[in-house]
């Protein structure tokens, strides 16, 4: 099973994602190809935007399933109920949570209201048509394959910046509902210290049901984790790459932190 990497704030530490559900890994992967698209948008660089455009097409390919609205509009339904249970408690914060719902209701809003699919007006503007087609072929986005490209990206980089941030404008409900449905799912997890004897680490899932595993390195060693999952059960195996560069398991004990989020 792959894992979603993030740098935590601390610069010698690395964070491993696991998804556990299925609409958990869709939404790890938006939340992956809108910070990769946004974080080329903002260069000057011809070639970042273009990749760029890459990544939106990714995008669109995701949102172009049936059931990415029905997953968003069931998780925001969900956390719209759990937050309005909280109005009931005496020490929550009633203005921090006011402003929240307030959120939620209107991504819940977008979603629920948007027409068609995700994405669908992008799909049928007539740059994106011709250029989606050809940059899907290797070596397709030369000039003389597509001159509509090659004249996109000739044109000055706030240009270029503009149209690449109009699209995402238009699926930007999207990417705000993915934000707060990985954030609250991430904030119901508590790092704890954990030891793997041999390189190797059980969780028992028979009384939670968790949601994205989140494994955390702070030692400066080579180990990356792996992960097999079972019905009442997840195993991790921290492996390592050996100098024919083929994966060996760690055969070692392996500290670390691991967070299990629902």
């Amino acid at each position: 099973m792959s894992a979603s990497n993030q740098l935590s704030q601390n610069s010698d530490s690395i964070i491993f994602e696991y998804p556990l559900q299925e609409n958990v890994r869709s939404f790890l992967k938006l939340e992956s190809l809108f910070a990769q698209m946004r974080r080329n948008v903002q260069t000057d660089s011809c070639d970042n935007h273009l990749h760029a455009l890459k990544l939106l097409f990714e995008i669109l390919e995701i949102l172009e399933r049936g059931d990415t609205r029905s997953e968003l509009t069931k998780e925001l339904s969900r956390l719209l109920q759990y937050f309005q249970e909280l109005e009931s408690y005496p020490d929550v914060d009633t203005s921090k949570l006011e402003q929240f719902l307030k959120q939620i209701n209107q991504l819940h809003q977008w979603v629920h209201s948007y027409e068609g699919k995700f994405g669908e007006s992008i799909r049928r503007d007539p740059f994106i048509e011709s250029v989606k087609y050809r940059c899907a072929i290797p070596g397709g986005n030369c000039q003389f394959d597509c001159p509509d490209l090659f004249l996109f990206m000739q044109q000055n980089s706030q240009y270029r910046q503009a149209q690449l941030n109009g699209w995402l404008t238009k699926i930007k409900g999207v990417e705000t509902s993915v934000e707060v449905i990985l954030r609250l799912i991430r904030d119901k997890g508590e790092w704890l210290s954990q030891k793997a004897p041999f390189g190797s680490f059980m969780i028992e899932t028979t009384d939670r049901t968790y949601r994205i595993l989140r494994i955390r390195r702070i030692s400066n060693d080579v180990f990356f984790p792996e992960l097999s999952t079972g019905k009442h059960r997840s195993n991790i195996h921290f492996m390592r790459y050996n100098q024919e560069h083929r994966k060996t398991p760690a055969n070692a004990e392996v500290t670390f932190e691991l967070a299990c989020c629902c």
